[in-house]
């Protein structure tokens, strides 16, 4: 049952004011905040490496599958700006039954004038950092981080969550009792990165800067009330926190979304009332354990609610039963247990069951069976509110199972989280739970998510806000795979492929070990069906002797760590570049045909470097297809009718160099 499942908080912070090719990364680095303090990420108690997480102790496990999550969005997104997270491990609200996995919030926001608008971004609107340093091309508050990340601490101790633990395997196989790290990781990053909206929906006041100018946020400017037929910031105050709490009817309608939707997602079962008009409408319910299914097969007709005495709990038989024969008994939740209602019911000839519960509220139950006599009639069980929806309309009262698209409203777009009791941390900011198959951005943890290697509609919404996705080949250094990054609908193979390869070569002894641990790995995902012939063909092309040493050195423990390769974007200059003597920085720019020139240099700082340019492939000092070698900082690639491509740029350091600018651009 969805609503009895941890939830997952986000909190949000006040602030100031592609062309298909080998796809180049983000940069995601997480800043271990519990370093030194002996917890959370730093914790030293012993365990077995688990699921595919090679670390031998809890804090050590903690930080691998950190740093595969960032390793698994930086594959997917674009930046040329690294994006910093503060990550940490501290008690969170809990109860012993439930409570908040992970909480995370942008450290700041931004809000871009008519007059410094950088492309793509919309004027007087409020951005996360993260994606408003992405837009401009640099870091606007270098010495802060982007984002602040909370794990729960306490999950597992008395009055916590009582019984379950983090699982911190990478695989998956989430076990019975437990919740996915890295799942959980994955969705608080993505609400830092830009799933998240800053409004008040206590009071509906959109969030104000410190000039006092109210302005609309990014995520919350696709935002639709389709009951209401009004845009969010088209409403007043009070109409956006009615709308907050109008279930069902708030969607996201970025076009992004909207299109991938359908690769995402597919149908589902929904308790639908077609009559009375008052009480028309979907409703949320839980499946019984008991008895068969509800389907569109079996459950639909007109509703009868139960007299038993004084009351409709239904634990005696019913004084009603010529009336409920043929028809769906309503009846009330208390006294005696489900199965005992059921019989009853089915006793009297009912065609099925709905019970409504009889806390406060809209919380929902799963009933439960009690061992007895089998049951033959389907049973559901309803929230009070709707229980009092439902018994206030009982003339004509007709209720079904349908199918419907799980999550997607009539004019396709998807549907948020708005349940109509206000959630704070949760409503809003979340895809609704009528998506199906579940959804990362879910308010609640489900455990049939595969993060490591689906992230659904997540970065379809990243799209529609501004993010920059890689939408080409995943490489592996400079090799390319064969193999997307990310495909519409979220897939995101070729970013695992590289968080695995990072993630085994800083965990491998040698050359030799990280060999077959990455070979094993591309078989593995071969033999799932999770990469065609020829993808498999292309990553094993990368996977050579000679590739794979590249690689080690790169990443393996004490090796370079550096991000392989820069991706930039046309007319980008990238300050304060950096190297020792002898290191190389290897830059990626993909030009479209019909491109009339391009024009490639570095300049400014101290000391020397070389620069190397090449169509397709790392260059090299022997094998370029262009070059400029000469003393000082100031090289310049400039040709005319350049081929349509990836072009890789090689700074190399003659002598140790500082404060260099690398521009590449194209005219059309």
């Amino acid at each position: 049952m969805i609503a009895c499942k941890p939830l997952f908080k986000a909190l949000l912070a006040t602030g100031l004011l592609g062309l298909a090719s080998a796809a180049a990364a983000a940069d995601i680095r997480i800043i271990n905040l519990d370093a030194g303090t002996g917890k959370g990420l730093d914790d030293p108690t012993p365990v077995a490496p688990i699921g595919g997480n090679p670390g031998v102790t809890r804090g050590e496990q903690a930080r691998i599958a950190f740093d595969y999550a960032a390793s698994l969005w930086s594959a997917v997104l674009k930046s040329g700006v690294p994006i910093d997270i503060n990550a940490s491990f501290q008690k969170l609200a809990c109860t012993a039954t439930g409570g908040t996995l992970g909480s995370s919030r942008a450290l700041s926001i931004t809000a871009f004038s008519a007059t410094n608008l950088p492309a793509g971004a919309k004027a007087d609107t409020w951005y996360h950092i993260a994606l408003a340093n992405t837009l401009v091309g640099e870091d606007t508050s270098p010495n802060n981080a982007d984002v602040q990340m909370q794990f729960n601490g306490a999950m597992g101790t008395p009055g916590c969550l009582e019984g379950m633990q983090w699982y911190f395997g990478l695989d998956g196989n989430t076990p019975a009792g437990q919740s996915n790290f890295l799942n959980v990781m994955l969705h608080e990053m993505a609400h830092g990165l830009g799933f998240s909206g800053f409004n008040n929906l206590t009071t509906g006041k959109p969030l104000l800067g410190n000039d006092g100018v109210a302005r609309p946020d990014i995520y919350s400017s696709y935002v639709y009330d389709n009951g209401a037929a009004m845009k969010w910031y088209d409403m007043t105050d009070a109409q956006r926190v009615t709308s907050a709490l109008n279930d069902g009817h708030l969607v996201f309608t970025g076009p992004k979304v909207k299109a991938d939707a359908p690769l995402a997602l597919g149908t589902r079962a929904a308790l639908m009332v077609s009559a009375p008009a008052a009480a028309a409408g979907e409703y949320l319910y839980g499946q019984a354990q008991f008895g068969p299914a509800a389907s569109v097969a079996n459950f639909n007709g007109s509703v009868v609610r139960a007299v038993t005495g004084a009351n409709a709990e239904g634990c005696a038989a019913f004084d009603n039963a010529a009336a409920v024969a043929g028809h769906i008994a309503l009846v009330d939740r208390g006294t005696c247990g489900f199965a005992v209602k059921a019989r009853n019911a089915e006793a009297a000839g009912a065609t099925g069951m709905v019970i409504a519960n009889n806390q406060a509220g809209n919380d929902l139950i799963t009933p439960v069976g009690d061992g007895g006599a089998p049951i033959n009639i389907p049973v559901v069980a309803v929230s009070q509110n709707s229980g009092i929806t439902l018994k206030a309309n009982l003339a004509g009262l007709a209720i079904a199972m349908s199918t419907v698209p799980a999550g997607i409203d009539a004019a396709g777009n998807v549907q948020i989280y708005a349940p109509k009791t206000l959630v704070v941390g949760s409503s809003f900011s979340h895809f609704d739970t009528r998506l199906s198959p579940n959804a990362l951005m879910e308010y609640a943890e489900s455990a049939d998510l595969k993060g490591h290697i689906d992230v659904d509609l997540t970065p379809s919404l990243f799209i529609d806000e501004g993010w920059r996705v890689n939408g080409g080949s995943q490489l592996l250094r400079t090799c390319d795979t064969g193999v997307p990054a990310w495909v519409p609908g979220g897939v995101i193979v070729g970013a695992n492929i590289s968080a695995e390869a990072k993630k085994l070569a800083k965990a491998s002894a040698t050359v030799g070990d990280y060999a077959a641990a990455i070979r094993a790995h591309a078989a593995k995902l071969a033999t799932d069906g999770l990469l065609t012939a020829p993808q498999a063909s292309s990553l094993n092309a990368c996977l050579s002797d000679a590739e794979i040493a590249k690689q080690y050195d790169n990443w393996r423990q004490g090796g370079t760590g550096a991000p392989a390769v820069v991706d930039m974007a046309n007319g980008q200059t990238l300050t304060a570049q950096a190297g020792a003597a002898g290191s190389e920085r290897i830059y990626t720019l993909v030009v479209p045909a019909n491109a009339r020139t391009l024009n490639i240099r570095t300049f400014g700082g101290s000391g020397d470097v070389s620069l190397y340019v090449k169509a397709g492939a790392e260059p090299t000092a022997a094998s370029n297809d262009y070059r400029s070698v000469h003393v000082g900082n100031s090289e310049t690639v400039l040709t005319a009718r350049p081929a349509a491509g990836t072009y890789f740029i090689k700074v190399a350091g003659d002598k140790a160099y500082a404060g260099v600018s690398v521009q590449a651009s194209y005219s059309l």
